[in-house]
């Protein structure tokens, strides 16, 4: 009776550890491929540690970048994201089995600073399966190349640029949607949202979050089918769509043309890859801040 006993309590451990493995090995969402600086990733245990090249990110992880750090992760579906420096972002949630079946998911949300992403895999025929939250908007995506940007009230660049959400395209087409509606970003704007409350709107393309590029070509209008062609390629009216269904329109900027530097073709179809130097640093691949701009 005794043996028996000591049976049961064993299997029942057994099944304790294995309902609560989920939430201990939480699923792989990529990979580090570069690292400059300190980064730190705490878990979604509350474990912190400095990353490394090869070190696994996993769902549920945040990741902390000092003010002169950043980092660049390969993610599982193929997706790129060079983060940069004085940034918390957060993988909320990520799965991928290889395969588009509508159970992948590609949630991220940043609180402070901002990060370029190349999409993978993810959100290429479901779209709604890719988003990045921050305090003010849900970006939402099309196969794209954009950058996100979040300037808080504490941080140096607040002095001089309003708090809110920066959404930058170079490839594609992404959303901004508050409690207001939602605006479509299109290759070379700019989308700005102060706060949830507000509607986003297209500004000029701000050049002290993100530097300037040549023009893509055919790539930038790869995504936008309809419209009327200029110079060769498909431009199309920005739409952005208030809580009540009507609709503003805005027209592609056609007279600044500011983005980060430009990324070399590759991966997925209509997209692109970030890829390193030589010498495997991020030079050209993250958006400089000023001071570094200075410094160089």
């Amino acid at each position: 009776m005794k043996n028996l006993s000591k049976t049961l309590l064993g299997l029942a451990a057994m099944l304790v550890l294995l309902g609560s493995s989920g939430s201990v090995y939480a699923a792989i969402a990529g990979r580090v491929q570069y690292v400059h600086g300190k980064v730190q990733l705490t878990t979604a245990t509350g474990v912190t540690h400095a990353i490394s090249k090869g070190d696994a990110v996993n769902e549920g992880d945040t990741l902390i970048s000092e003010p002169t750090a950043s980092a660049q992760i390969r993610m599982e579906d193929g997706g790129m994201i060079a983060m940069r420096p004085d940034t918390r972002l957060k993988i909320d949630r990520f799965s991928f089995d290889g395969q588009q079946d509508g159970t992948e998911r590609s949630f991220f949300s940043v609180v402070k600073g901002g990060f370029r992403a190349i999409t993978g895999e993810i959100g290429k025929k479901n779209k709604a399966n890719y988003r990045i939250t921050t305090p003010a908007t849900t970006i939402g995506i099309r196969g794209t190349d954009h950058e996100t940007f979040v300037v808080t009230p504490d941080s140096a660049m607040a002095t001089t640029t309003p708090v809110g959400t920066y959404n930058k395209v170079n490839l594609g087409e992404t959303s901004m949607t508050t409690e207001k509606g939602t605006l479509f970003v299109l290759p070379n704007q700019m989308g700005f949202v102060g706060g949830a409350d507000q509607m986003p709107r297209l500004q000029p393309v701000n050049l002290d979050i993100f530097t300037a590029t040549a023009q893509p070509g055919l790539q930038g209008g790869r995504d936008n089918r309809e419209g009327k062609s200029e110079g060769g390629r498909k431009m199309r009216e920005t739409a952005t769509t208030d809580k009540d269904g009507m609709r503003d329109h805005a027209t592609v900027d056609r007279i600044g043309v500011h983005g980060t530097e430009r990324m070399e073709k590759g991966g997925v179809e209509g997209a692109a890859t970030l890829s390193p130097s030589g010498d495997d640093s991020l030079q050209n691949t993250v958006p400089k801040t000023p001071e570094e701009q200075e410094q160089h």
